[in-house]
């Protein structure tokens, strides 16, 4: 069966897509949480189809919605607490690494450190992210806002997803559903990539950190737990950082033992194994996506996007290879029918 564009009513559809523009220009400091919420539905859509079975599909959708909604409401305020409340540890801690490694050298340029106002930097630096809390507690009737617009689209979303997905495939023939098909898999396997492997990774990271820390010696186990978790959302790099950044403390202050721990436990345990392991495990034979793909989206989307970016960015780099696999299909296609009449 093929597609005839001749029936179909253009005008309508012109209509249809102008007032599809004025509704995305109108909302468009919306589009952000709308977005998110779409991205997130794509993932959690399968498991709704599978508690739909059971119970209705609206309640479902209705349970989903709100068990991701109160997970990620914890944890994001459990985190947010826990970085606050050891922010004044961090900055004392970066003061004792830069006094121990001039005390260690005593040449001439540690000596100049302090002119360089090391000292008024970090002050700096807690002002800024307290104003940056303080700023976010005034906003507070802005987020509220966007929450409740997140969790009705996230809602939406779920329980009518599968529906317009069907509706779009049933107007969509041969090769064109075929081609679809591919960038529907790309979306998907991104965003499985980014909700489920990655914040997998990042829980997985959380636990690992807990003995660790606890065997390093060293107190606030859980900060820095929850610092290698955040950070272990980013491929490659990971809880790398976080080890990095306490190497250079432990030999800034001569704890070779920490040193030691942190090089052949820490970094073996906490960085090489999930990464060079636990995360493809976990990505499996379903997400054909090259991890580079996923790290230079993470970075460029944040840069241009914003927080958004961190789903945006890998999306559309996974697009734009879905894309060119589409264009190398057609391209073959065409090559082999120009070729079929002289055969």
């Amino acid at each position: 069966m093929t597609f005839r564009w001749n029936s179909v009513d253009r005008l309508s559809l012109g209509i249809v897509g102008l007032i599809a523009l004025i509704t995305f220009i109108a909302f468009f400091p919306l589009m952000r949480v709308i977005v998110l919420a779409l991205s997130l539905a794509i993932v959690l859509i399968p498991y709704q189809e599978r508690l739909a079975r059971r119970i209705s599909p609206a309640l479902s959708a209705m349970l989903i919605t709100f068990g991701v909604v109160f997970t990620l409401l914890v944890t994001v305020i459990l985190t947010g607490t826990v970085l606050y409340q050891n922010m004044e540890y961090l900055i004392s801690l970066i003061s004792s690494m830069i006094d121990g490694f001039k005390g260690a050298f005593e040449t001439e340029f540690f000596l100049s450190i302090p002119d360089l106002g090391f000292e008024d930097m970090i002050n700096t630096l807690l002002i800024t992210v307290r104003d940056t809390i303080f700023a976010y507690l005034m906003a507070v009737p802005r987020i509220g806002v966007e929450l409740i617009l997140f969790i009705v689209s996230l809602y939406l979303f779920i329980y009518k997803g599968q529906g317009i997905g069907d509706d779009i495939s049933k107007g969509l023939y041969g090769r064109s559903r075929e081609n679809i098909s591919i960038i529907w898999k790309r979306v998907s396997d991104t965003l499985y990539s980014i909700y489920v492997v990655h914040f997998s990774i990042a829980v997985i990271t959380f636990f690992l950190a807990l003995p660790f820390f606890w065997l390093l010696g060293y107190e606030h186990i859980i900060f820095y737990s929850v610092l290698c978790a955040l950070f272990a959302l980013v491929p490659f790099l990971g809880p790398f950082i976080i080890l990095a950044f306490l190497a250079l403390y432990a030999l800034s202050i001569g704890d070779i033992r920490a040193l030691l721990l942190i090089l052949f436990i820490g970094y073996p345990v906490l960085s090489v194994a999930t990464d060079l392991y636990l995360r493809p495990v976990l990505m499996g034979k379903r997400v054909e996506i090259n991890p580079v793909v996923i790290f230079i989206g993470f970075f460029g989307g944040m840069s241009v996007m914003g927080i958004v970016g961190f789903i945006l960015g890998p999306l559309l780099l996974s697009l734009i290879i879905g894309g060119y696999q589409i264009v190398i299909r057609e391209l073959q296609t065409a090559a082999g029918q120009a070729e079929a009449p002289k055969a």
